[in-house]
């Protein structure tokens, strides 16, 4: 089985900036098509969402000239899990527009992100401030009045349930990403938040480096998961941070990796979803191509073997 990739969001975040500005969202598009790419995503990032509603046509218009389309929206929100409930309000508002983005973009699908309990001295990932990865654990206050179960059930559960109805309501499947530090880290968290959401329109983003950062080996993760997953944030990682590199310098077997998403008949795309450091900016765009090539030599192979054949080591088989 072969799948489509698709180039994620953190290139634009790597290459130009966080948050990049409307003429950065148009030369993003056009880096994806001059890279080969077909398929990407986009980011409204807090009060740059009306930015990108503002000028949706001129997106759109960017995309079609380009031959380029959005498969995903992500509108990102922190406030969607404040305990403010006017501010909560206000971000599950932002979020129907997000949906309405998505809706005009025909993209297959929306992202919530699940952001941080209240109780973190300092937000991991402030959109107010340039992206950068956490490589200290945060710090958390001990608040007598926080009880955490309480937060689970009144705040967490009901955005997720509302934005899911939002989502089906304009035709979105509702993905989350579970990412180091956020609320809904990890896929054994994940899916206790899907036995409570209980829909079937809700689903995951398998993040390869998110997910092997908390040493949460790729191929359980999908035996896990299983048909749940709508989507894949492809990059390599060391199992020590949260690096998104370049797809073949790592340590996970990718090899493994695609036949368990076989055996599952993953029908979505792989997104390619390296970055992330300023330091990768001068050669980004090989890493991207490179990463693409890998998985467009891969995938051939591994579509010839049988789910329980025997492999060599990753680079023997590229």
């Amino acid at each position: 089985m072969v799948w489509n990739l698709s180039m994620c969001w953190l290139y634009a975040i790597t290459k130009y900036r966080y948050v990049p500005s409307l003429d950065e969202i148009l030369l993003a598009i056009n880096d994806a098509a001059r890279m080969g790419f077909r398929y990407m995503e986009l980011e409204g990032v807090g009060p740059q969402l009306y930015t990108v509603a503002k000028n949706k046509s001129i997106i759109k218009k960017r995309c079609e000239e380009n031959e380029i389309k959005m498969i995903n929206f992500v509108p990102v929100l922190p406030d969607i899990m404040s305990l403010n409930i006017g501010k909560r309000r206000k971000a599950l508002k932002d979020f129907k527009i997000g949906c309405e983005l998505g809706s005009f973009f025909e993209t297959d699908m929306i992202q919530i992100d699940t952001f941080h309990l209240p109780i973190y001295l300092k937000p991991v990932y402030d959109i107010s401030e340039e992206f950068r990865y956490a490589y200290n654990a945060p710090k958390l206050r001990v608040d007598p009045k926080f009880d955490f179960w309480e937060y689970f059930n009144n705040v967490l559960i009901p955005s997720i349930s509302e934005c899911n109805d939002m989502a089906k309501d304009h035709s979105l499947k509702l993905c989350i990403e579970p990412r180091t530090w956020e609320n809904v880290p990890n896929v054994w968290a994940l899916e206790l938040v899907m036995r409570e959401v209980d829909s079937k329109n809700l689903g995951a983003i398998l993040d390869t480096a998110h997910l092997a950062a908390q040493k949460m080996e790729i191929v359980q993760c999908i035996e896990m998961l299983g048909k749940r997953i709508f989507y894949v944030h492809a990059s390599d990682s060391d199992f020590l941070t949260e690096d998104h590199l370049e797809i073949g310098k790592g340590s996970i077997d990718w090899v493994s990796m695609l036949k368990a998403l076989k055996k599952h008949r993953y029908q979505g795309y792989i997104g390619i979803d390296v970055g992330g450091r300023a330091e990768m900016r001068g050669k980004l765009d090989v890493m991207y191509i490179n990463s693409k090539r890998y998985l467009e030599e891969l995938m051939p192979k591994v579509a010839k073997m049988s789910v329980w054949e025997p492999h060599k080591e990753n680079e023997e088989n590229c």
